[in-house]
Parts: C-alpha cells; structure tokens; sequence
C-alpha cells in the first residue's frame, strides 16, 4: 500500500507578491509537479488559464488570466538546474511557457516517457497511471470545463489540484522502479528533445508530407509549399487555427489553380470574396505570384512513382513484429517507445541507419532484429512463450 503525499487545500495565487512568495519558497524543493489548464478551440497559440505547481504538501493554483500577476516572475523557479520539474505529457505545456516566456522549463521529467519505459503501454494517460500505481480513481467530471470563466468553483479547484497532488507520488514510485532496473538514463535519453526549442516549431514538413499531392509538376508543388508556409506564419499573427484560415483542401484547390487575381482566387471553393479581397487574401495572392516568377529548377522535385518503391516482405515484417512484441514483454518496455512501424518495414528492407540500432534500443530489440533478418535468430515457442534460438 503507497501512502500518498498530504496536500493542504489548494492556495490560489492571483497578485504578483504571493508569487514571488510561492516563487522563493519552491525553489527550496528538489522536484515539483507542474500542470497546465488552457483553452484552444479558437486560438492559433493555446490561452494559458491556470497552472497548477505541487510542492512538498502544498499545492498552489496560479491564476494566469489575472490582471495582477506577471507570469515572468516564474522564470526563476522554471529555469533553476536544483529543482527538478515533473509533468505528465510535457510537450503542450512546455510548448505554452516557450511561447509566453521565451524559454523551456529544465531539467525536467516527464510521467508518461517514463511510465512507457516502465511497461506501462503506449502513451498512458494520466488518469489511467494514477489508477494503475496508487490505486485511486480520478473524478473526471470537469475534464471539459471551460478555464477560461471566473471565478473557478471549489469543485474546479480540486479537480486541478489533483492534476498535481498525484503526480508527486506518480513520480516518486516511477522513480523508485526506473532506479531498480537501471533505466534512469533511458528516460533521460528520451527527455532531452523537451529541451531543444526548435523541436516546438509548427510542423511544417508534417503538413507538407501529409498534403502533397501526386504530381510532376513543380510549379504546384512550390506554391503548396509557399502557401502552407504562408498559412502558418499568418494564422499566428492572427491567433487563429490554422483551419480557420484556410482549409487544407482549399489550398490543395489554390495549388492548382495558381489564381493571379482577386476574381480567380474567390472562384476557389472554401475562399470566400470577402476574404480574396481582403488583406490575406492580398498577401497570399502575393505569395502566388513570387513563386510564378521563380525558377522551375528552385522548386520541389516531383514525388518518386510509388511503383518504384521498393516494398518489404509483409512476411519480414510480421515476424519483426513479433520479435518486438516478445522482447518488449521480456523487458516491461513499450513498443512504441522502441521502435515504429516505418522504421520496422526500413529495417526489413535492409536499412540500418536507424535510432532502434544504438544505445538502450539495440540492447533491447536492435540487434536481435538484425540477427532475424539476417537469418541468425530463429523464433520459437516454448511454455507458450516466444523463445529466441541463436544460429
């Protein structure tokens, strides 16, 4: 049975000299629990509403829409090397305090990368690990409250409190059993793109891959990449989605149209007049026309003919599959973690430049995935477990 952290009832900060009280009185700890609670539905950039920070028995709930607290005076507490700063999925939340503050949380340790090296699955979410390790059920009745309102009910408070107050054990008992079987390091390894800036960046080649269309021509293909670029920058300074802007499919649409004129580009189905008329309308007409007078060689290559991709064997990858499967359950490790579907069907083409080949994973999947493709590991069955039979 885990006995569980006490917490006082939750202290709401909303000026800036109770901040710097909590600020200074934090930075005595050698770890804290940080949560973030924002809205986004209608924002490019997420509005930070509330950010819950966990100390030794108490638990402090700042409000970040009060007009009295200057959220810099933060920096000090986020940024110090002796205080390490634990989240559950830290991507989003570090992804808010790069944006308002300039600069990422360190060091810090991340829950879910951890509870993934510790076999608990693929992405666990908070509420499922808090129940898996300290048997206790999360009330989850306002996952969907609206953060933004105030003031913040009782019931609020305690729901974000707990986001929290559970953590702190989460970490603790994480820690304790990545500190037995020596996997500290792993999580370390895993953690340390949280503290490169440029890894927040919008996803640019993301949407690029996801939309490129299959076609040879590279004026297209330069004003999709010009456009997507576009939307991007603009949606930002708007701070709007993305989607709100223009949709995916209308600059699929404005691509290959390459409209040169106010008329053209309202004639795009999802572009209203008004918009084609207006400032970005004016804009991305401009970024149209710069990427028709530009050279056809300064532009994206074509897509390669996907018949001359070479596949691997649906065969090869299956029993990769089941290599990984049967060595992630030797290890409590998850799949997911190791390696991924397309590095697995790269590795079955005979590709071997790839992350699953250095460092833990190569101890734990790398090598034996070699030794299989290169016919030197046969898979067998015995007590109703895979077995691994060298050659």
């Amino acid at each position: 049975m885990i006995n569980l952290q006490k917490f006082s009832k939750p202290v709401m900060i909303i000026d800036n000299e109770s901040l710097q009280k909590m600020v200074a009185s934090l930075l005595q700890e050698k770890f804290i629990t940080v949560d973030t609670e924002f809205v986004r539905e209608r924002t490019y950039w997420p509005e930070l509403c509330l950010v819950q920070i966990a100390g030794t028995g108490t638990v402090y709930l700042l409000d970040a829409l009060s007009s009295d607290i200057d959220l810099s005076l933060l920096l000090p507490l986020l940024t110090a090397p002796s205080v390490v700063k634990v989240f559950h999925a830290a991507q989003q939340d570090l992804e808010i305090f790069l944006h308002l503050l300039g600069v990422l949380p360190a060091p810090v340790f991340d829950t879910q990368v951890a509870a993934m090296v510790a076999g608990f699955g693929n992405q666990i979410g908070y509420d499922s690990l808090v129940e898996s390790l300290l048997k206790v059920t999360i009330d989850k009745s306002h996952r969907f409250s609206d953060w933004a309102m105030r003031p913040l009910t009782a019931a609020q408070q305690n729901y974000a409190a707990a986001d929290v107050t559970y953590l702190w054990d989460v970490y603790l008992v994480l820690l304790q059993k990545l500190q037995d079987t020596n996997r500290l390091s792993w999580v370390a390894a895993e953690i340390d793109v949280l503290s490169d800036p440029n890894f927040f960046l919008p996803p640019l080649a993301k949407i690029w891959k996801r939309l490129r269309p299959k076609t040879n021509n590279r004026r297209v293909l330069g004003c999709l990449y010009a456009i997507i670029q576009w939307r991007e920058e603009e949606a930002q300074k708007l701070n709007i989605p993305r989607q709100h802007l223009v949709k995916d499919e209308s600059l699929l649409a404005i691509a290959a149209a390459l409209p040169d004129s106010v008329k053209a580009l309202s004639r795009i189905r999802g572009i209203s007049h008004g918009f084609a008329e207006g400032k970005e309308g004016g804009t991305l007409l401009a970024v149209i026309k710069t990427v028709k007078n530009t050279d056809v060689e300064s532009l994206p290559l074509p897509i390669p003919v996907e018949s001359n991709k070479r596949k691997p064997s649906e065969a090869m990858i299956a029993l990769l599959k089941v290599l990984l499967q049967a060595k992630c359950e030797r290890y409590q490790v998850a799949p997911k973690l190791v390696i991924d579907s397309k590095d697995i069907e790269k590795l079955a083409l005979g590709k071997r430049d790839l992350p699953v080949l250095s460092g833990w994973r190569r101890d734990v999947f790398g090598q034996d995935a070699i030794d299989l493709c290169n016919g030197q590991l046969i898979l067998g069955v015995q007590d109703q477990k895979i077995e691994l039979i060298k050659r």
